[in-house]
């Protein structure tokens, strides 16, 4: 490593410390520190910042404003909270049957949304009914945070960092998904009924719960817009035909795209409207934080690094496996999953070479990661939030007593069923 690749290595680490410290806005530090390793590069090797810009995974960048675009439409529709009602009134009002509503929900939307646009549409709608029943939400939205991220693992706009790795390491989409479904089925499986147990005595409706309010809300109610709610669902079916149909070859990227800027051509006079409230620090952090990845490629950093872990694992699956799944899932779970997904992606890629299902463990372990050390991750902050908001704050000690042990459980359970995995496909 050169003298520049060091000092843009030292502009990650102080970028990372700053985020973490949360004193300055994580957008705003990653696109200084860009800017920095920008300089870095000029000076060191005469590279124009506008050659500089272009290495950037632009096309990731585009493929997460569209997803945006097409959530924030589909969220403002009230489509979720409709199909959630929807199921809520086949529960009878009991504390246990909606739970395990909730959680089957949150598990199935989370294929589409990452987990901080879940949170913001299940988290206010699933206060309102548990105090409509008397009941403790504060289970709920711990349960909801755990669920969303871990069952974003099998798809490819499940989550922000599925989307970088899957780009970087050259994942296939079509066995992204056979392979992660049935492990997200496992950790649902596992993890509901732990749930259900730790929260019994909590997950019971007062006798003056009043469930017949909450019956005689008509789901139809919770649609804001029937323009937004057929066209989100057109746009949703769309999305999922042309990301599984891999014969058809066609890019992610063209196709969110697509779906999403022809959704704001049929929103007519609300698409100035929904562009402005758009996630636009979450698309400029990226921006950021591309900047300084493709700047310590540039300087063979990056090169170094793959090639020092590479060589350490060599051809051991079950090492490569246990680092990609253990180092994002714990040790780094402090780091927002985002940049933790860019900086390892090139060595996901690398590993591939050992055996097909190695990459997919990075996206194992960076989506676990969002909850197993609490309160570093924006979804865990919405459900902070809300329950601040409401009188009964959920402290760190609550959080950390499930999320924690859980989160281990997880990443032993992922490891075991990813190793076994890589056997299999070994044998194909």
């Amino acid at each position: 490593m050169d003298v520049a690749g060091g000092v843009i290595l030292l502009i990650l680490i102080g970028t990372l410390v700053v985020i973490l410290s949360e004193r300055i806005d994580e957008t705003a530090t990653a696109l200084f520190g860009m800017s920095l390793a920008g300089l870095v590069l000029y000076v060191a090797y005469g590279l124009q910042f506008k050659e500089f810009v272009i290495m950037m995974e632009w096309d990731t960048v585009l493929f997460v404003t569209a997803m945006l675009i097409v959530v924030a439409i589909a969220a403002s529709s009230g489509m979720f909270q409709y199909i959630a009602l929807l199921l809520i009134h086949r529960t009878g009002g009991n504390p246990r049957s909606i739970f395990i509503t909730f959680m089957g929900f949150v598990f199935v939307i989370s294929m589409f949304l990452d987990p901080l646009p879940t949170m913001l549409v299940m988290g206010a709608f699933t206060v309102e009914v548990c105090k409509t029943l008397d009941i403790d939400f504060r289970p709920l939205l711990i349960s909801e945070v755990i669920v969303a991220n871990f069952a974003s693992i099998p798809s490819l706009v499940g989550s922000v960092p599925n989307l970088v790795i899957v780009v970087w390491s050259g994942i296939e989409v079509g066995t992204m998904f056979i392979v992660l479904l049935p492990l997200s089925l496992i950790l649902f499986g596992i993890t509901i009924p732990l749930l259900l147990r730790y929260y019994d005595d909590k997950l019971q409706a007062e006798e003056s719960s009043d469930w017949n309010i909450l019956y005689l809300i008509k789901p139809s109610v919770m649609i804001k817009s029937k323009h937004d709610f057929y066209l989100s669902i057109v746009a949703m079916s769309i999305l999922i035909l042309g990301f599984t149909v891999g014969a058809l070859r066609v890019e992610a990227s063209l196709i969110a795209m697509m779906v999403a800027s022809g959704m704001l051509v049929f929103s007519h006079e609300r698409a100035k409207d929904l562009i402005r409230h758009l996630s636009w620090d979450t698309i400029f952090f990226l921006v950021g934080l591309f900047g300084i990845v493709a700047a310590l490629e540039q300087a063979n950093v990056i090169s170094e690094f793959v090639n020092g872990v590479t060589g350490l694992i060599g051809n051991n699956v079950l090492l490569g496996i246990s680092f990609l799944i253990w180092i994002p899932g714990l040790v780094l779970s402090i780091i927002d999953n985002i940049p933790v997904a860019a900086l390892l992606a090139p060595l996901g890629q690398s590993l591939g070479s050992i055996n097909s299902v190695v990459p997919l463990a990075l996206i194992v372990g960076t989506n676990i990661g969002g909850y197993s050390i609490p309160f570093g991750d924006a979804p865990n902050m919405i459900a902070v939030g809300l329950a601040s908001e409401e009188g009964k704050p959920i402290h760190f000690k609550e959080f950390t007593k499930v999320a924690l042990p859980l989160g281990i459980l997880h990443l032993i359970v992922s490891t075991v069923y990813s190793y076994l995995m890589a056997l299999l496909f070994a044998l194909v």
